[in-house]
């Protein structure tokens, strides 16, 4: 452990103080496998930049002494006292330092499988990461998890640091092979880290200062690692976002409340509420105690009156006329799923993204990816278990206004609620309205039905671009001789159909009539899905 008197005492460093750096803050989170050194690295960051108060410092070596320990820097982030008294991090916290260049928001996500809810609302907030890694023990199950959930969240600025070199005399070839191995899993899920950096958290080697135990290395330390990054985009610099929180009306004049999520709200604007579509122009933009605001920036809640008396619902998102985001019922998103039970195709659940809610219906599961070994495990998966990931398609109940996240992280994030507790989440990829002309997914094997010919899927009723999806059920029968029978009207389902027939081994056999097509489905299965997947259909 740490003894106090072998740090060095910056704590009055004016190169480190807030108020010299300026501009947005760059927020990093600290993930990796429990025991690697997370809260220790963070706080090492901080007792090296001058930003620990002295009465924080004493109140940690109060209760060091009073547990019979050493001087602990993973205890300056570790702020709840059950996190003392165990020794883990239960919670995300969130703290504040600058560096020269610019302030930072440090986010300490917790490593243990039990509280991995708690690394992914930590890591949804980060604009780039710090994956900390054991160099005695390497890339283990939850450094893989979290690597993945990176991600997933769509954090691509990545720093892979590896841990505690000090327990092995900083010894080059380990390094390389740990970082070899690093690189490789983040490659594998498509993150390049911009630096692999050796260090000791503990002894503050290449964190903020550089070591003369490493002088085989040539890169940044931590510090200056971080400080490479180009600047954040500011949630100002996106289009205007301001999803509607609540509306109250006094004085004769309704104030639409809520946070800016994204651009400049600015006097006069003409603005366009979505999913309503109805429009108006900013009359006054109001803060407390003023309200007299020409204009209000991303962060900031505001209330906001218009020209008009327009009519709208808690969930509407107010936009900049002509840069909207967009109305959807339906939704292709990656998702990760917390819940102790399973997730199934058909089940109905709460879904919650900026201040909108709707009840989703699970149309498919197209992926279910182990998020430990990232292998496809399915495809068309009938269920997610915890901890699973997976790329999902969801019918709401209502339509919603939304960005895809690489528009607009903010509005691109999304929860599901089962049993009124938050079960999952992710983000968006793909957006469709039942008005436009998107692409709609249906499953075959819930539209089975019996006549007189045998088993019939009609679809007949059917209009548009289609999504044919199935699960292994379907396809075994097929594979064990079955025939089914499908009906269709019109060639765009056709070719849905003869798409799918083909991408999953079927053979087939079209027959005109009158008011469309009888196909009668007659295929042999080769492999399982799975391997379907990976070797692609053969001619």
């Amino acid at each position: 452990m740490t003894a106090l008197t072998a740090l060095p005492n910056v704590l009055s460093s004016k190169q480190n103080s807030p108020s010299a750096a300026s501009g947005p803050a760059l927020r990093i989170v600290i993930v990796g496998h429990v025991d690697h050194g997370k809260s220790t690295l963070i706080g090492r960051l901080f007792f090296d930049t001058g930003r620990i108060p002295r009465e924080r410092q004493e109140e940690i070596e109060r209760t060091c002494r009073e547990q019979g320990r050493p001087f602990e820097l993973a205890y300056l982030m570790d702020a709840l006292e059950e996190e003392r008294e165990q020794n883990v991090t239960i919670d995300t916290t969130q703290s504040r330092f600058a560096s020269s260049r610019r302030p930072y928001v440090i986010i300490d996500a917790p490593g243990h499988r039990e509280f991995l809810k708690n690394m992914v609302t930590g890591a949804s907030e980060a604009d780039a990461a710090l994956l900390i890694v054991d160099g005695v023990e390497g890339v283990r199950e939850q450094t893989r998890r979290h690597a993945y959930l990176l991600a997933l969240l769509g954090v691509r600025r990545v720093i892979g640091v590896i841990n505690k070199l000090d327990t092995l005399g900083f010894d080059r070839a380990r390094f390389d092979a740990v970082e070899e191995e690093t690189r490789h899993f983040l490659r594998s899920v498509g993150v390049d880290a911009q630096y692999v950096i050796p260090i000791s958290a503990r002894q503050g080697d290449n964190v903020v200062r550089r070591s003369q135990a490493t002088p085989w290395y040539e890169g940044p330390t931590v510090l200056e690692a971080l400080d490479a990054f180009e600047a954040v985009t500011g949630d100002g610099d996106r289009p205007l976002r301001l999803p509607i929180q609540d509306v109250y009306r006094w004085d004769e004049l309704r104030r639409y409340v809520g946070r800016i999520e994204g651009g400049v709200l600015r006097r006069g604007d003409p603005v366009r509420f979505l999913p309503s579509g109805r429009t108006s122009r900013v009359r006054t933009i109001e803060r407390w105690p003023s309200a007299g605001e020409t204009e209000a920036r991303a962060g900031l809640c505001v209330g906001v009156t218009l020209t008009d008396e327009v009519f709208v619902e808690p969930g509407e998102v107010l936009a900049r006329q002509g840069d909207e985001p967009e109305r959807a019922t339906e939704l292709t998103a990656s998702l990760f799923w917390m819940g102790r039970s399973p997730i199934a195709v058909g089940d109905v659940v709460g879904f919650k993204i900026g201040t909108a809610d709707a009840i989703a219906t699970v149309v498919a599961l197209e992926e279910r990816i182990d998020s430990t070994t990232l292998e496809v495990v399915e495809r068309y998966a009938e269920r997610l278990a915890e901890c699973e990931v997976g790329r999902v398609v969801l019918r709401l109940d209502r339509p919603i206004a939304a960005d895809r996240f690489d528009v607009n992280p903010r509005l691109g994030r999304y929860v599901l609620v089962s049993a009124g507790v938050v079960s999952g989440g992710g983000i968006v990829r793909e957006l469709r309205d039942e008005r436009g002309a998107g692409v709609r997914t249906v499953r075959l094997d819930g539209l089975l039905a019996t006549d007189a010919t045998g088993v019939v899927i009609d679809l007949r009723a059917e209009a548009g671009e289609l999504d044919l999806v199935a699960g292994d059920g379907l396809l075994a029968r097929l594979g064990s001789g079955e025939r089914l029978t499908v009906l269709v009207s019109g060639l765009t389902p056709l070719r849905a159909l003869v798409r799918w027939a083909y991408e999953h081994f079927v053979s087939f056999e079209c027959n005109r009539e009158l008011e469309g097509a009888r196909v009668i489905l007659r295929g042999r299965r080769l492999g399982t899905a799975s391997e379907q997947f990976t070797a692609g259909p053969g001619i």
